[in-house]
């Protein structure tokens, strides 16, 4: 079974990429299979950890979320 863990907060700078970067690596380091998906549309920095798999997804078109 997948278990999917969502950090979610509306206030910028509270910790989320913090708290995703430190859950990822300790899913890896028990040898779990980990993807990080990053829907942050203004600050990204989770998708930009090199040596994280996290792929960036991008929910919004012109400033409304993209319903496909």
């Amino acid at each position: 079974m997948s278990t999917v863990h969502i950090i979610l907060q509306g206030k910028g700078g509270v910790g989320k990429s913090l708290v995703a970067v430190l859950l990822s690596q300790y899913e890896i380091s028990k040898g779990r299979a980990f993807t990080g998906i990053d829907t942050d549309p203004v600050n990204a920095s989770f998708s930009q950890f090199a040596s994280l798999p996290v792929q960036r997804l991008h929910l919004l078109n012109d400033g409304e979320i993209d319903p496909s």
